[in-house]
This record gives C-alpha cells, sequence and structure tokens, in this order.
C-alpha cells in the first residue's frame, strides 16, 4: 500500500497544535525550555507538512530543501536541547559534550573534515564553558545549535539536488538527492539531540521512587524521539509503510509525555541536579 498524505498531515497539525500549547506555557511560566521545545515541535510539523505536500501533489527542489531541513537536521536537535535547561548535573553536562562530539565521526570517517572540524570545536566550546561557568551550559548549547541551523540551513538551501533522485508522490522521503556531505550534517545534530533526550528518560528513573509520573513522562518523550528513529531504519530495510505511522506515534508519544507531567502537578517541583522531565 503506497503512502498518502492523511497520516503527514495529521502528524504536521499535532505538532503545531503542541507547539502553541508549549508557546503559551512559557508565557505563563517563563520557562525557557519550553520555548525550545515548541521550536523542536514546530519544525517537526514543518517536516511532516512538506511530507503531506509532496506526497499529494509531488515534490520540488525547494519543497525538499526545506523537509531535509526542518525533519532531518532541526527536530531531535531542538527536543534534546530543551532538556538541558532542566539539569545541572555535571554527568549529563560531559555526556552533552561527549554525544556532540560522537555526531562528527560519521563526517570525519567519511573525509569530511571541515564539518568534522566545525563539530569538534562546538563540542570544545561546550567543554570549555562546562569548566567555566555551570549555569550558562544549556543557554550556551542552545547558541551553538542555533548557529550550526544556520550554518547547516546555508549549505542545505543552496547544495545540488539531483532531481531525478527526488521522491515521487506516494513515495516516502530520504535524503538521497543530496551530496553525502550535506547528509552527513544530519548525525551532528541528531545523535546529540536522541540521545540527550533518551539520557534524560534515564536520569529521571533513578528517582522513580519520588516523582513516578514525572518518569513516565521522561519515558513518553524518550519514545516519541526514538519511534520515528527506528521507522527511519525500517524504512532503509525496505519496510516504508511504517514510516508515517511512526511520526504520528512520535509526536502522541511526546504530547502524553507533556500531558501526564502536567496532570501530576499543577506547580512543577523540579530537582535542578536531576530532573530532565517537564513540567
Amino acid at each position: 500500500m503506497q503512502p498518502g498524505p492523511q497520516l503527514p498531515t495529521l502528524t504536521s497539525v499535532l505538532s503545531f497544535a503542541f507547539a502553541m500549547v508549549l508557546v503559551m506555557r512559557c508565557a505563563g511560566r517563563r520557562r525557557p525550555y519550553y520555548a525550545v521545545w515548541a521550536v523542536g515541535l514546530a519544525f517537526f510539523g514543518l517536516s511532516s507538512a512538506a511530507e503531506a505536500w509532496g506526497s499529494a501533489s509531488g515534490w520540488t527542489v525547494g519543497l525538499y530543501r526545506w523537509w531535509y531541513l526542518s525533519g532531518a537536521i532541526c527536530v531531535a536537535a531542538y527536543l534534546g536541547a530543551g532538556s538541558l535547561y532542566l539539569t545541572s548535573s555535571r554527568l549529563v553536562h560531559w555526556l552533552a559534550v561527549a554525544f556532540v562530539a560522537s555526531g562528527c565521526l560519521p563526517a570525519l570517517a567519511s573525509g569530511y573534515l571541515m564539518e568534522a572540524i566545525m563539530g569538534l570545536a562546538a563540542a570544545v566550546l561546550l567543554a570549555a564553558t562546562r569548566m567555566r561557568d555551570t549555569k550558562s551550559f544549556a543557554s550556551a548549547a542552545l547558541s551553538l545549535l542555533v548557529l550550526g541551523t544556520i550554518l547547516a540551513g546555508v549549505r542545505v538551501l543552496t547544495a545540488e539536488v539531483n532531481t531525478a533522485l527526488l521522491p515521487q508522490p506516494h513515495e516516502i522521503a530520504s535524503g538521497q538527492a543530496f551530496p553525502e556531505g550535506v547528509r552527513l550534517l544530519t548525525p551532528m545534530f541528531n545523535i546529540p539531540g536522541a540521545l540527550l533526550l533518551l539520557t534524560g528518560a534515564g536520569v529521571s528513573a533513578v528517582r522513580w521512587r519520588e516523582a513516578p509520573a514525572r518518569v513516565a513522562s521522561n519515558a513518553l518523550i524518550a519514545l516519541g524521539a526514538f519511534v520515528p528513529s527506528l521507522a527511519s531504519s525500517l524504512m532503509r530495510f525496505g519496510d516504508s509503510e511504517q514510516f508515517y505511522l511512526g511520526q504520528l506515534v512520535g509526536v502522541l508519544c511526546l504530547l502524553g509525555g507533556f500531558v501526564v507531567s502536567d496532570l501530576s502537578s499543577a506547580q512543577p517541583r523540579l530537582r535542578p541536579s536531576v530532573s530532565s522531565g517537564p513540567s
């Protein structure tokens, strides 16, 4: 069965709606992680909208570029960056530095030294920030992410696109129409973002006896990041029918994680050194 635009359209609507809820929470509670997560969900909505449009009407070069930038580059990275505002843990911060460095390994192994050096420079700057001022670590990470997004955006929006490899209508999109140097930017953003979300769930689970609802919330958020990645991996092995369903399940898990946390406590009581989920 060929995938149609219905599932990515629903995913896009839910993502934008969820992003608006987070924006309102940020305005009411003045907590930056709501804003960062809203950005991540807005990118999720943009990429899903592009998939729906391409599936229904066909892919153009411009649509393909914006799909890749929003979905392959930004979603996991901004969701992961938001979680850094919820912890001052030394371990989590140094793991974040390691995650950023590890995202450069595919580029390094493939001989794209300039991309790898820029990513490693970001890891070094984060390490220097951690040694000098713990309180500014999350903001420094976000600033580097924004700068990286701009640089990646310039690369994605100006790179040559092989129009013969653009997805056909009702075909799942992939990054194959871009040169390898552009595709290798993806792990530099996705690896740190996804691993930070998973780390947040793990750190929260350590104190599950004190806050079981928060553990459930973080588990749902981590699942929301993992399920779309799993669906994307299955697509590489020829199982493309589950890709859009995986994206929809992912955004529903993210929404569920937020709702569980929000219902568990009207006034969040975070332990900054260990907490890593929404409140």
